[in-house]
């Protein structure tokens, strides 16, 4: 719905007025909150005049620029509910991001990987290693997609239902020209178990189509909702103790690593840096196993002795230029010097023959030749 600037039209929001967008300050990693609460950290700064709240995000009207812009200066990566608050002038378009998206949420990669250098990432404005990154993300067990914005409301309190199942969710709004397989791929890709899908039909019925992503993918479309909510917590906890049992009788990787791995069994699709870390990991887990079956000592000898690639290149080719030509001969020679050759009548006849020395000429090269003119 567009937003109205006649404030004599129906459903008029100050907060929502394109004309007065230098007044309005933006809100961004916003927690669930009501529109006073939001109000009561912005009155220090100035007069309110409105104010929006959505998932995530809100809006708040002042009087002026000036006073929006103060607001925004004074509040931005200030601490609200326990979230980090993004703070700037609704008008500002938001800085480009640092570099590409790498693993998951809210993880980008920092430059180029050279040889050797362990893959670096950024999170929250905070550099760390790919692998650590990895660790730091939280991976939702469950996420609720919602078709229509309608049903917020409806996947919200879905949301608690789960969440209430010891689960962490979170509702997803993908744009409409993204399909949904290919939301789900990126659910599935994040290492998510669960996916929700929420439209205005589910609603009115009171049913969910439930995905589960992990092992063999399954669908099971509108379901009635407390038989969907009682399958996926049902599901959930048998996963859980079943991963515990397989935790306590064998050694396992890192929380997060384990699920990389799993992801890289079930042929998920992974992304670059995810690779670089499974890599990474594995060449560590290398050299400690050699550690524990070698000693520290042999341990160093054994990688110090591994072959380099290059420099096994870099043997073959000298291998194959030092190798003996193929005309070599190993046999005694037929003449012991060039006196004897000329003495021989019949070779001599042969090697005045213009078709011989060419025939000759694409055999030996040309130093030989001038070399048998010399002597003929």
């Amino acid at each position: 719905m567009a937003a109205q600037s006649d404030p004599a039209t129906p459903g008029y929001n100050i907060a929502q007025d394109p004309a007065l967008i230098k007044n309005r300050v933006y809100f961004g990693n916003l927690p669930r909150c009501t529109r006073k609460e939001l109000e009561s950290i912005c009155h220090s700064y100035g007069t309110v005049l409105g104010s929006l709240v959505q998932k995530n995000f809100g809006f708040v009207q002042f009087e002026d620029e000036e006073t929006a812009n103060k607001c925004a200066e004074a509040l931005n990566k200030s601490t609200f509910k326990s979230k980090t608050l993004i703070v700037r002038n609704a008008s500002q378009k938001p800085k480009a991001p640092v570099a590409n998206q790498a693993i998951g949420n809210n993880l980008n990669t920092v430059g180029d990987i050279g040889a050797g250098q362990v893959p670096m990432a950024v999170q929250g404005g905070i550099m760390m290693s790919a692998a650590a990154a990895a660790t730091a993300v939280p991976i939702n067990d469950c996420e609720i997609i919602v078709v229509n914005r309608e049903n917020t409301k409806y996947a919200e309190f879905i949301e608690e239902r789960l969440t209430l199942a010891g689960m962490r969710v979170d509702v997803l709004f993908p744009n409409e020209d993204v399909m949904l397989g290919q939301v789900l791929s990126n659910i599935s890709a994040r290492g998510c178990l669960y996916a929700v899908r929420v439209t205005p039909q589910n609603e009115l019925h009171k049913s969910l189509t439930v995905n589960i992503l992990y092992g063999v993918p399954a669908e099971h479309r509108n379901m009635p909702l407390e038989d969907a909510i009682q399958l996926i917590a049902s599901d959930f906890r048998t996963k859980k103790q079943r991963d515990a049992a397989v935790s306590s009788n064998t050694l396992r990787h890192p929380e997060s690593m384990q699920k990389l791995i799993e992801m890289l069994a079930n042929c998920r699709p992974l992304t670059g840096l995810q690779y670089e870390c499974i890599i990474k990991y594995l060449q560590e887990q290398h050299e400690l196993q050699l550690r524990r079956e070698l000693g520290d000592a042999k341990a160093r000898l054994v990688k110090h002795q591994e072959t380099d690639p290059e420099m096994e290149l870099q043997k073959k080719i000298l291998s194959i230029l030092n190798k003996p030509a193929v005309t070599e001969i190993n046999n005694d020679l037929m003449y012991n010097s060039f006196e004897d050759a000329k003495a021989d009548v019949r070779l001599m006849e042969l090697l005045s023959d213009s078709r011989v020395l060419k025939a000759l000429e694409s055999i030996y090269n040309p130093e030989l030749l001038e070399t048998i003119s010399q002597y003929l």
